[in-house]
């Protein structure tokens, strides 16, 4: 039996020209979505190190607590670079008259940083070039002040008219935490 192209079977597979089609339309997809990813990233970004502060910041609220012994959180910038933050509880050398206080760093409370990418802004009152938030045995602020109990934390990434690119942690008298998300001004 001769084949004829009238008999012969189908050729399988793809032809060079709906590859390119296909490769074509994946590339214009994935340039209109970018922009769209890479928003989403840097908010996730944001989100989760504001949400590791505030778990932080909760640790040692908790600490204070169970310990009975006041505990610190303090915010500082070792050579002026990134900021750091670490737990410290307050030990009272009361063997000395007039008795010391001394703040020693928790050793389960590992240091922490906030991305050098972010921008932040701290509120709270300072200890000489520190910033700290102390809670009491009871859990409450002693050091409370209604113009200073915030951290800001900012995305340049997210910078643009109408952009959530702020969350703030707000820190009250009785220890409590508020996360809120804002615009920038």
């Amino acid at each position: 039996m001769k084949i004829t192209p009238s008999n012969r079977q189908a050729a399988r597979g793809f032809t060079l020209i709906e590859v390119l089609v296909v490769i074509g339309i994946m590339g214009i997809l994935m340039t209109v979505s970018y922009p769209s990813i890479m928003n989403t990233l840097a908010s996730r970004n944001l989100d989760n190190s504001t949400r590791e502060i505030q778990a932080f910041i909760q640790q040692a609220k908790h600490r204070a607590v169970d310990t009975k012994i006041v505990h610190r959180v303090r915010f500082h910038q070792p050579e002026g670079t990134y900021w750091a933050y670490e737990v410290e509880r307050m030990e009272a050398d009361l063997s000395v008259q007039p008795p010391t206080v001394s703040w020693v760093r928790v050793p389960q409370g590992p240091r922490k940083t906030i991305p050098s990418r972010l921008n932040v802004t701290m509120d709270f009152p300072a200890d000489g070039s520190n910033y700290v938030v102390l809670f009491s045995p009871l859990g409450t602020v002693p050091n409370f002040n209604v113009n200073q109990n915030s951290v800001i934390l900012q995305s340049p990434k997210l910078d643009r008219p109408g952009q959530m690119d702020e969350r703030v942690l707000s820190i009250f008298m009785g220890g409590s935490i508020h996360y809120a998300k804002r615009k920038s001004a």
